[in-house]
């Protein structure tokens, strides 16, 4: 089917909206698997179709002009549109939709698995599809719907729900606590690290009075669940989070290392395109997850320590 000539090439359209909303040629080329030249010419092409730059270049970066933001809020709603469109089409023969989900490995492992069971009875014809992972996620390149992360700011075009705050306990089993009395105590012992967390446990000594503490060992581990896994075994100090950490499989092995507070800065939120909030499948999904968490938040007890 020949390209309408009133439209602009869809290719052209996919990089400057790709190039816009990331501010760069080259993490739009990464995006769309091209090179950068590729995404300068198809940006080149537009602009020649438009009759006006909606670039300005500089050495290391672009900038919209005041006519590409404008045209670039156009395409992204246009783009948000045919997606939402996709996916309704995109429904199984059984009457069921997917929704995609990026939940971190703790969050998932301590409060929505156990929750999963209760979800399907209430919504049979929606499909979860789970994805556990620390790294940094890109909505503008991935297929997602929903995300629980720890976020730092706002992005553009995203919104957000907060669900939970949290703050960092150090956990161990109750042999290894005999051993401790105050934090300087750690200096012995083994301190068990998540990679994802960096500088968790800098932080925390410092609050405490302990900055600059080296501990006789150090273990690390990919996600926040083997951690506590490893101090459950006691192999060590983990810092968990509260009050989520009590609720991992292994929560009854584990008891508070030290009785200091120390607040943190850390949340759960879910995030999600705010144009998917046309779907209903979404929109459920979303109603589901701050329902279940103003319960569970109603229902914690107001110290979380099972010794």
């Amino acid at each position: 089917m020949a390209q309408d000539p009133l439209l602009p090439p869809l290719t052209a359209l996919q990089a400057f909206h790709a190039a816009g909303t990331a501010g760069s040629f080259q993490a739009a080329a990464r995006a769309l698997s091209v090179t950068p030249s590729a995404i300068s010419h198809q940006v080149r092409a537009l602009e020649h179709w438009l009759g006006k730059p909606m670039f300005t270049r500089q050495v290391r970066r672009v900038t919209l002009t005041p006519e590409g933001r404008a045209f670039l809020g156009v395409v992204g709603r246009s783009f948000d549109r045919i997606k939402a469109a996709a996916d309704r089409m995109r429904v199984s023969d059984t009457g069921s939709v997917t929704l995609r989900v990026s939940a971190l490995p703790l969050f998932t492992s301590a409060w929505l698995i156990p929750r999963l069971e209760a979800f399907e009875r209430a919504h049979p014809n929606i499909v979860l599809d789970i994805d556990t992972t620390n790294r940094i996620i890109d909505f503008t390149r991935e297929a997602l719907d929903l995300a629980i992360r720890n976020v730092t700011g706002p992005t553009p075009g995203l919104q957000y729900h907060k669900l939970l705050d949290v703050r960092p306990l150090p956990l161990c089993t109750l042999k290894l606590r005999d051993q401790l009395s105050v934090p300087a105590d750690l200096a012995r012992q083994t301190l068990i690290h998540v990679s994802a967390r960096q500088g968790g446990w800098a932080r925390w000594l410092a609050a405490v009075g302990c900055g600059g503490l080296r501990a006789k060992r150090d273990l690390t581990f990919d996600s926040m669940p083997a951690a506590l896994e490893a101090a459950a075994r006691g192999r060590g100090v983990a810092l968990g989070m509260d009050p989520i950490s009590w609720d991992t499989p292994v929560a009854d092995k584990l008891v508070r290392a030290f009785p200091h507070r120390v607040d943190g800065t850390a949340s759960y939120y879910l995030v999600f395109r705010k144009a998917d909030l046309a779907r209903r499948e979404v929109r459920a999904c979303i109603d589901w997850l701050l329902a279940e968490m103003a319960v569970y938040k109603r229902n914690l007890p107001r110290e979380r320590n099972p010794d």
